[in-house]
């Protein structure tokens, strides 16, 4: 399978993830793949599959939107929009997150590693009321100097 088809399948896996699509993820990835970001570093597929899992348990409509995506060789890179609505921080106002998927395949043509970046910093630990205000401090001062 070339590069655009695997990153146009793992597209449509986060665009339409629910619940039940959570095994589509098997025909997706490999057995061992590390999956990382600002919260989490696991190994192996039933780790990840806990990892979307999750969602569900702690927000209400959680989507995805792939907005871009890029592709050489082994590399897709995907940019995301996500939205959501927190059941215990931010009393259900919808949560933005705007962040970037790479994804490296294996010679099968399954993800080995999927990392996403986004700032926890901004879209997470700035909503608490006893840190966040630190946190915004912080990257308002950042943002001045840079």
């Amino acid at each position: 399978m070339e590069t655009h088809h695997r990153c146009r399948a793992f597209k449509e896996f986060l665009e339409t993830l629910s619940p039940s699509s959570l095994s589509a993820l098997s025909r997706l990835v490999a057995p061992n793949i590390r999956f990382r970001d600002p919260i989490h570093d696991v190994r192996g597929i039933e780790n990840v599959k806990r990892v979307y899992a999750g969602l569900f348990d702690i927000v209400d409509a959680p989507r995805f939107i792939v907005t871009h995506c890029a592709c050489a060789e082994d590399v897709c890179f995907l940019r995301w929009h996500f939205t959501c609505r927190p059941r215990l921080l931010g009393k259900g106002h919808p949560w933005i997150v705007d962040a970037v998927t790479t994804l490296h395949f294996d010679a099968q043509g399954r993800v080995v590693e999927q990392f996403d970046y986004w700032d926890a910093g901004q879209y997470m630990y700035e909503r608490f009321r006893v840190i966040g205000p630190v946190f915004r401090f912080f990257r308002k001062r950042r943002m001045r100097a840079g």
